[in-house]
């Protein structure tokens, strides 16, 4: 019987860190970044912890070094503990998401596409030995199994956040329409979104600016920004607070 207070008795997984990184693409849909080691095959990009590394440095290191990212904060997203998921051994992913526009991973012209974008600025980045190029969430046929899983969750995970909250991570400028609002959560969902419910359900969670912005013909349109997670909490304690009120006016004889 091993003795629980000495761990060596114990046999150890590896950990590895996991990123999916997803890209909202205007006209094209909902990409993910995927990196290339040059002697390989196209993954996401991750990495086995090293010795007294914490997860949120070997997320940082990854994305540093085999996507050319830095400075991003991912969230975790899900943790793969089956025992038989990576042919090497006995390998645990955290799995991470992030979410970027276009313009943060590289140019795009109007004449190619994000993925030609970010094969040309491999080939002038100062470490050339990791590629990355964008693909469609649909077709990530060529990642592994465990990989393409990640991605089915990520994006899972994302479409949820974009159901009840206005841009999650913050991709638009700071004012927006709701037309734009409305696009990117268009480009998430994969699918078109009925108008009028779409304005009902994230108008509560905006403020007005005053301020309005050409979108083409007809009038100006008014603009938005997000509300503050404060506001938000301050707004739901008071209908609590009138609800419970209205309860008791209502009992009275």
């Amino acid at each position: 019987m091993p003795d629980p207070s000495q761990l060596t008795q114990f046999p150890r997984p590896s950990v590895a860190v996991d990123t999916a990184v997803l890209c909202p693409v205007p006209g094209r849909g909902l990409h993910v970044l995927l990196t290339h080691p040059g002697d390989g095959v196209w993954q996401l990009p991750g990495s086995i912890l090293r010795p007294q590394e914490r997860l949120a440095e070997a997320v940082a290191r990854c994305l540093r070094e085999k996507a050319r990212l830095v400075d991003r904060a991912p969230v975790q997203l899900h943790v793969f503990d089956q025992p038989d998921r990576d042919d090497r051994g006995w390998v645990i992913s955290v799995a991470h998401l992030d979410v970027l526009a276009p313009s943060d991973i590289g140019r795009t012209d109007d004449d190619s596409t994000p993925a030609e974008a970010a094969a040309r600025d491999s080939d002038h980045a100062d470490s050339p030995i990791h590629r990355r190029r964008l693909v469609p969430v649909q077709e990530v046929h060529e990642l592994s199994a465990e990989h393409q899983e990640i991605v089915r969750v990520a994006v899972h995970r994302l479409r949820a956040l974009h159901e009840r909250t206005p841009d999650p991570f913050g991709l638009l400028e700071s004012e927006f329409s709701l037309r734009q609002l409305r696009e990117l959560h268009e480009i998430v969902a994969g699918e078109s979104l009925q108008a009028d419910t779409f304005r009902r359900t994230m108008l509560p969670l905006l403020d007005p600016t005053g301020q309005a912005v050409s979108q083409g013909r007809g009038r100006p349109a008014q603009t938005f920004t997000r509300r503050s997670e404060l506001a938000l909490r301050a707004d739901s304690r008071l209908n609590v607070t009138e609800g419970a009120g209205r309860t008791h006016e209502d009992r009275r004889p």
